[in-house]
């Protein structure tokens, strides 16, 4: 479908269309700069936009000098609801120009967006994760949607998580590259998570192992009598910096003294779970846990945490074995758009299943 529309403001027209890669990459780069302050590799948009196994769905407004000054994209990942395919578009790197801000520009931009991939057929659903401000706008003009009760966030020390494994545990073994194994964990698990991205090979491939800029470790585990794998983690080891509290200690005249306490700053690395797909179980999940735990201790990582759909049975497990719900620190709203008048929102806020591997695209 083709769409163009012109809209006046200020005395200048200004054309809403869709994104030409070739014509307007270097542009977008450049309104990213101007819009965010800092730098968007092309590397990174390359991969992002258009070495995806999907389709490309973006908008945007150009203005009289045929520069874009706002943008309104996303992935439309092939997903799945109750076995029945469709495509659930993530919306991300939505933007304005500076100058053209409170112009009404953005509104006009997010509405043909939605008018153009809306009207596709199997695109069901649009989503993403914007903080309250950006949230706030879209509920009143955009028909955004919180999706559920939010995100649940969710840290443990690695030494709690050990401590369930089992004493004769299964096996875990890291994948270098994309497998088949992970089609047969989504075929053998896709039924317990009813409406979510397809995380099968096609989508491992691209979202963890090509991607240009950040490196992820991808963790499989199958149980002592199982011949095939059966669950797997997505892990980033990130940076952290940790707050010590110290007390001096001097002696003078023989008399040891303890004077006022110093908190010291250092470096120490924690393991985010980015991804995941678990089978409802409880023995798996601590023994897969526990045993990424006692790897991770291995390394000197003492600190895992993560970041998932709330409501979702993964949450009762984490609270299980050795995670503790603390408060979500991105502050982000969830959030949720349908373009198909059989789904039920709150059919939709129980069943949908997103992690950071669904925001962690930026």
């Amino acid at each position: 479908m083709k769409i163009r529309k012109s809209v006046v403001w200020n005395n200048e027209t200004l054309i809403i269309r869709k994104y030409n890669h070739e014509r307007d990459e270097a542009n977008v780069l450049q309104l990213w700069r101007a819009a965010f302050n800092n730098q968007m590799p092309p590397s990174l948009w390359q991969w992002k936009y258009i070495e995806n196994p999907y389709r490309t769905a973006i908008m945007i407004c150009e203005n009289s000098k045929s520069l874009p000054v706002v943008f309104y994209g996303g992935v439309p990942f092939a997903s799945t609801c109750c076995g029945r395919q469709i495509v659930m578009i993530h919306l991300s790197d939505i933007m304005s120009h500076p100058d053209y801000r409170g112009s009404g520009l953005f509104i006009h931009t997010a509405n043909a967006y939605f008018d153009t991939f809306g009207s596709v057929d199997d695109i069901c659903i649009m989503y993403g994760f914007p903080g309250k401000f950006h949230f706030d706008i879209g509920a009143k003009y955009l028909q955004y949607s919180p999706l559920g009760s939010g995100a649940a966030f969710f840290k443990a020390e690695s030494e709690n998580i050990k401590k369930f494994k089992q004493i004769v545990s299964g096996t875990i073994a890291l994948f270098p590259a994309s497998d088949p194994c992970f089609d047969y964990i989504w075929k053998n698990l896709s039924t317990i998570y009813p409406l979510s991205v397809v995380r099968d090979s096609a989508y491992m491939a691209w979202r963890y192992f090509k991607h240009p800029v950040r490196k992820y470790e991808v963790w499989c585990y199958k149980g002592l009598f199982h011949k095939e794998w059966q669950a797997f983690v997505v892990i980033q080891i990130k940076d952290e910096v940790v707050t010590i509290e110290s007390e001096a200690i001097s002696k003078q005249d023989g008399i040891t003294q303890t004077n006022d306490k110093t908190n010291f700053r250092r470096t120490a690395q924690k393991a985010v779970i980015v991804d995941m797909l678990m089978p409802d179980s409880e023995p798996v999940f601590r023994d897969f846990m526990g045993s990424v735990a006692s790897m991770l201790i291995k390394r000197g990582i003492k600190t895992v945490e993560t970041w998932i759909s709330d409501n979702h049975f993964l949450c009762s497990l984490f609270s299980k074995y050795g995670f503790e719900k603390a408060e979500e620190p991105i502050g982000i709203i969830p959030t949720v758009r349908l373009f198909e008048n059989t789904f039920d929102i709150n059919w939709v806020n129980q069943n949908f299943y997103y992690t950071m591997g669904d925001g962690d695209l930026f």
